[in-house]
Formats: structure tokens, C-alpha cells, sequence
């Protein structure tokens, strides 16, 4: 798949969770939803909140991730994900 195609998809997604996490808090307002956590009742929009807040900060994570794909000399390579040998930085 095309660098170009992967980030397209990415940043549907990402509005997808964000479209999810701003219906989520009407629907808590809505109809009064809460949680208990540990005892204590979290309102369903704080939940909401959170999940837009995360998503809206990806959406600059993605930004930048598209100029450093734009740039030509970047290959992609599984040597990216290996672990650091003990040592070696």
C-alpha cells in the first residue's frame, strides 16, 4: 500500500474517533451516564472528553508525520522496530 493511501486512512480513522468520542459526551449529557471507577462515579463526559482530546492531538501527530513522509529519503525499514541491543543506544 502507498505511503499516501496509509496516511489517508489513518486520518479517517483518527476523525472517526474524535466524530465518536463528541457523540459520546451528548449522549452522557443526554441521558446522564456515569461510571464508577473505584468507588466513584466519573461522568460519561469526562470519558468523552478524553477520547476527543487524545484524538484532536493526533491530528498533529499525523501532520507531522506526513512532512517526514514527504521527504525523500525516508525508507521504510523493520530495523526501525527491533529492540536496542543491552549496551548499544
Amino acid at each position: 500500500m502507498d505511503k499516501k493511501y496509509s496516511l489517508i486512512i489513518l486520518f479517517i480513522l483518527n476523525c472517526l474517533i474524535f466524530i465518536s468520542g463528541c457523540l459520546f459526551v451528548i449522549y452522557s449529557i443526554y441521558f446522564k451516564i456515569n461510571f464508577k471507577v473505584i468507588n466513584t462515579e466519573v461522568s460519561g463526559v469526562i470519558v468523552g472528553l478524553t477520547v476527543s482530546y487524545f484524538s484532536f492531538r493526533h491530528f498533529k501527530k499525523l501532520s507531522e508525520l506526513k512532512v517526514e513522509l514527504k521527504k525523500s529519503g525516508n525508507n521504510f525499514s523493520w530495523y526501525n522496530f527491533k529492540k536496542a541491543k543491552k549496551g548499544v543506544l
